[in-house]
């Protein structure tokens, strides 16, 4: 960043932002916003679950294992996360509130479900997949994709294998659960929620649209984790449980955010050698399915002794995306508030542990290595 006598230069956020705008960026956006539209324009013909965001993923999957040149920014998904997380408040009532009262003692499962699983999927990646130890805690960790890159690289990991085994997790649990729900409950996950929901007017809109601008604003300041999707959400909810608003976005905005988050899953596999992919997947196939298995019965246990939905249970402690999950609930209007609250306390307490967790890996290293701190 340059630098003048009165200190850093005025226009160089503009200049970083504009270094962004090039001609290939758009040409990768185009690629793979048209090849998640085509994906799931096949996927809704075909009453795909979750077509909207199930088709683009797997079409952009399969375009980036054939090296299509494409990709979806971060910008990107992060006003999308924002956009879900106005349609998830909405879900919030003031009926919503009284069934909170069941809910601290489930949070509470989460917290001690989320170190048990993540231990024992790091020594299954430690042991079988024979990854070194820090790249396997990482992987093995049920957060976001870059802190847990970003965390485990400075812990001494592998960032490559890191971000393949995060991506693949989400990946395979995103299209495996609305699959599950579908054999278990015969009930086909739309993406639209409540076709009944009333739509809010223009007023409305701009009133949530402003609200959940400044409450982002206010998280980032905060750093609270996931600051576009919980703050939009957070607005969101108070507007609607107070009543201030009634109605929701509209199902084509949603239909378009699936499209675009689910471009952005599938697009990050774009330019990974097929050796290395192949090689993680595997694994990565295994330790989904105990995951899901370890999760059945940890939801099934919790469901039957707090009185609660299984369904919701299942998609509130599911290690996928917070986003991906919450709107999985949405979609099966299965209680999207109760999955989404649920997640977002699984990923304060690894963005609380994985700091702790990376310093004493760079301890370890260092003292094995025979330096000193």
């Amino acid at each position: 960043m340059s630098e003048t006598q009165d200190g850093p230069s005025k226009d160089s956020w503009i200049n970083r932002f504009s270094s962004v705008l090039t001609p290939r960026f758009f040409q990768n956006l185009s690629i793979a916003l048209g090849i998640g539209l085509v994906g799931g324009l096949i996927a809704h013909s075909i009453n795909m679950p979750l077509a909207w965001m199930m088709g683009p993923m797997l079409a952009t999957f399969v375009a980036s294992l054939l090296r299509v040149p494409m990709g979806v920014p971060m910008q990107f998904r992060s006003v999308i996360l924002g956009v879900i997380g106005v349609f998830l408040g909405a879900s919030f009532t003031p009926d919503t509130l009284e069934q909170a009262a069941r809910w601290p003692i489930s949070m509470i499962a989460v917290l001690l479900y989320v170190p048990i699983i993540t231990l024992f999927i790091t020594w299954f990646y430690t042991k079988i997949a024979r990854l070194d130890p820090a790249t396997a805690l990482f992987s093995a960790t049920p957060g976001g994709l870059t802190p847990m890159v970003v965390l485990g690289a400075a812990a001494g990991g592998n960032e490559q294998e890191i971000a393949l085994t995060q991506g693949l997790r989400v990946l395979l649990l995103v299209m495996s659960a609305p699959l599950i729900v579908l054999l278990m409950t015969g009930v086909v996950a739309s993406g639209h929620g409540d076709s009944q929901a009333v739509q809010m007017t223009l007023n409305e809109g701009l009133l949530t649209a402003v609200c959940a601008v400044i409450t982002v604003l206010v998280f980032r300041k905060l750093r609270i984790p996931a600051a576009y999707m919980t703050g939009a959400m957070a607005a969101s909810m108070v507007l609607h449980v107070t009543g201030t608003v009634e109605g929701n976005l509209p199902d084509w905005l949603l239909a378009g955010s699936l499209l675009i988050l689910g471009s952005a899953i599938g697009s990050r596999f774009s330019g990974v050698k097929l050796a290395v992919l192949g090689r993680l997947a595997g694994y990565s196939i295994v330790a989904t399915v105990v995951v899901l298995a370890f999760t059945g019965g940890v939801a099934w246990f919790v469901s039957q002794w707090l009185d609660l939905d299984f369904i919701a249970v299942l998609l509130a402690f599911a290690p996928g995306g917070v986003a991906e999950m919450s709107l999985i609930a949405l979609a099966l209007n299965v209680e999207p508030s109760f999955v989404a609250f649920h997640h977002i306390v699984r990923i304060f307490e690894i963005v609380l542990l994985a700091p702790i967790m990376a310093k004493w890996f760079q301890r370890h290293m260092q003292r094995k290595s025979g330096t000193t701190i």
